[in-house]
């Protein structure tokens, strides 16, 4: 199955405003998930809208949510997501650091009672197109062994930076080794996934993708990822009054009620620090001796932190989005129990 970005947006929105969403919230979602396939982010696009049905169905993710601010400064926020989707939740929380690292340089902001919300990236892009600085991090159930240890105890913890510079620059990565998601659509694809992905339930490495989600996922770079994700789970954690570790749920199926997650955000002006144009002129010229430096055997260019990503996206706006024919057919039934006809 190949979609056109736009075919998949108009499939998204049928599905969840035949579930009473709003416009608001179905435009974001449908904008968010075809980003995560159209930059070749499968574990976060298509595949994660069986899950977003079934949750508004079955009420632990509520239509037309109230977001609302509960705690407020001038460059600090926390923001109350309603239990709504978390693609919508997201996107008003960052407008909302936008709008005030405008006024103050830097702000930031925190979320809770929201849902997953796809890639990081989307959410720092948003400030990277206003100017700013946008760094992102969020939290999902435990998934991630401790350094040493066999149960899953920390998120995979997203974490997104992105720079408003040219070309641009957007680092987003999760702290595992590999996004759950992948172990998801490698079994669905009767593959193997590589080795240092995931352990088993005994703590042994696995090459299994149904042994992997029974055992836990691997913090990337050994201990100083594990360390990385155990800071950011704190951020995005208990600092925004939502859960940590172990209490976090609702980011998988099957849950137990509401999302416990957490997201924080932060918007940066640059020109607070140093004027645009030079900051600009730095990081372009940075970039190019990167990519001009000698490269190692085998190695046909060096890229840059987005620039993968970037390259997928202008190739499947081109040749349009493959999708997995488990994800599709697992739709199909899901709209025919809606009653949607999502046929293109």
């Amino acid at each position: 199955m190949i979609l056109k970005p736009e075919q998949e947006k108009k499939v998204i929105r049928k599905l969840l405003l035949a579930l009473n969403v709003s416009e608001d919230e179905a435009n974001a979602t449908a904008e968010v998930l075809t980003e995560g396939d159209l930059r070749g982010l499968a574990s976060h696009g298509l595949l994660r809208l069986p899950y977003i049905l079934r949750a508004l169905r079955r009420g632990t993710i509520v239509s037309n949510a109230s977001v609302k601010v509960v705690r407020e400064t001038p460059a600090t926020a926390l923001v109350d997501g309603g239990h709504g989707l978390g693609h919508y939740v997201a996107t008003c929380a960052m407008r909302l650091a936008i709008e005030k690292a405008k006024k103050q340089g830097v702000a930031a902001v925190g979320v809770f009672n929201s849902n997953h919300f796809g890639i990081a990236g989307y959410y720092a892009e948003l400030a990277m197109r206003e100017g700013l600085i946008g760094m992102v991090t969020t939290t999902t159930d435990a998934l991630v062994h401790p350094w040493g240890g066999v149960e899953p105890f920390l998120g995979t913890n997203a974490l997104a930076v992105g720079f408003p510079t040219e070309p641009p620059i957007l680092l987003d990565m999760a702290m595992s080794v590999a996004a759950r998601g992948k172990l998801v659509n490698a079994m669905k694809k009767g593959q193997k996934i590589p080795e240092g992905w995931a352990i088993d339930s005994e703590g042994n490495p696995t090459t299994d993708p149904k042994e992997g989600l029974k055992g836990a996922l691997s913090p990337f770079g050994g201990p100083k990822g594990y360390g990385l994700a155990f800071v950011l789970e704190l951020l995005a954690g208990p600092l925004v009054s939502a859960g940590v570790g172990k209490e976090v749920d609702g980011t998988l199926e099957p849950v137990r009620g509401f999302c416990t997650k957490g997201d924080f955000m932060i918007a940066m002006d640059p020109t607070a620090f140093v004027s645009l144009e030079e900051f600009k002129t730095k990081v372009r010229e940075y970039v190019m001796q990167i990519k001009s430096s000698k490269r190692a055997p085998g190695v046909t260019e060096i890229m840059v932190p987005g620039e993968p990503e970037q390259k997928t996206r202008e190739k499947r706006i081109r040749e349009g989005i493959p999708i997995v024919d488990e994800v599709w057919k697992e739709l199909e039934q899901l709209a025919k129990e809606i009653g949607v006809d999502i046929q293109t």
